[in-house]
Order: C-alpha cells, then structure tokens, then sequence
C-alpha cells in the first residue's frame, strides 16, 4: 500500500508558490450533463467532495440520467479529470435554499454564475484527509480558471449554498484546507 502526506491545517500553512505547475495531465471525461451558457462572468469556485471515487465520479457524470456534473474532479492521487468545459456551466450545485451564504445574485441556480471541483473522498468525506498531492491540484486548478475568469472573487463550499448536502466538502476541507486555499488564491472564503 502507497502511503500518501496529508494536509494538516492547524496552523498557517507556509505561502506555496502562487503560480501554476505546468498541467499536462488533465484528463479530458466529457460530460453532456452541462448549460449551454453562462447567465453572466462567473464569481465563484465551489468546493465539494465527491463521496466516493474519480472513477465512480466519471462514471455518473458521463451518464445523461444522473443529471450531475462538474466542471473537475481531483483523485486523492492528483490526478485531473474534466468533465466540462470553463466556458459553460456543470449542474454541481443545486439550487440556492433558505439560510444559504451565496454571495451572488438573487438567482436560484448557482451553476449560472460558478466553476465547481469535485474531491475524491474514497467515500469517507468527514475522515479522509485531503492529500498534499489533491490539494496542489485542486489549487492549480483554480490558478489557471483564475487566469480565464478573474471576475472570480469567491472560494464557496457547496453546503454554503445547499443545507442537505450533509457538509459537503466535509471536515477534510472545512477544518482548514478550505480557508488555506482561498489565502492562497486571494479569494473570499465562504466555507
């Protein structure tokens, strides 16, 4: 068994290069589970977590009857599936319900107005820790959306925008990773 480093974020992580490593290995999945334009620039990335794996992820995206979709998905390995393109909006999000912090406009579709990235969780999205390795993906993931929409001033975790998704992104994001990742980035965070 491959042990992986893990993120611990009791403190202030030390400032990681902001510039993107070179990707030539995000992997192109292909969704048709997607709108066919924005409603206006994208404001925000949204954070979830996958509860389960890339694999399976794949295999629901790429299904017209599941009616999901992301823009990415990040394996606790690394690796980059995409699964629609920056220029349209992935159905991640669900709709905006009562008590939630979206930061956007009155809309009840938050997809129109964000770049969604799923997390690979092995199923377990409150005990496994997000990966060094996943965690500077998922960060070049969003540097190089950044460079695309820098109308983006927002990092927000799905469970900001939706109550019954059980705290997704989880306690692996929301104990620390999450805040570390829009310090980085020079966004908001709306955990």
């Amino acid at each position: 068994m491959t042990k992986v480093a893990v993120i611990m974020f009791q403190q202030q992580p030390k400032r990681l290069d902001p510039r993107p490593s070179p990707r030539t290995d995000i992997r192109w999945i292909g969704s048709p589970n997607h709108y066919d334009a924005f409603a206006g620039p994208p404001i925000a990335i949204v954070i979830h977590t996958m509860v389960g794996t890339l694999a399976g992820t794949d295999n629901w995206f790429t299904n017209p009857e599941s009616e999901a979709s992301a823009h990415f998905g990040v394996g606790l390995s690394g690796e980059i599936h995409q699964y629609v393109s920056t220029t349209v909006p992935a159905w991640a999000n669900g709709n905006i319900e009562p008590g939630n912090r979206w930061p956007g406009v009155d809309e009840p579709d938050p997809n129109f107005w964000s770049i969604s990235i799923e997390t690979e969780d092995n199923g377990r999205p409150d005990s496994e820790p997000v990966t060094i390795i996943q965690y500077d993906s998922v960060k070049s993931v969003c540097v190089n959306v950044l460079k695309d929409h820098p109308t983006i001033k927002y990092l927000v975790s799905h469970k900001a925008i939706c109550a019954d998704t059980k705290g997704c992104p989880g306690r692996r994001w929301l104990d620390g990773a999450f805040v570390a990742l829009a310090h980085e980035l020079h966004l908001n965070a709306i955990p």
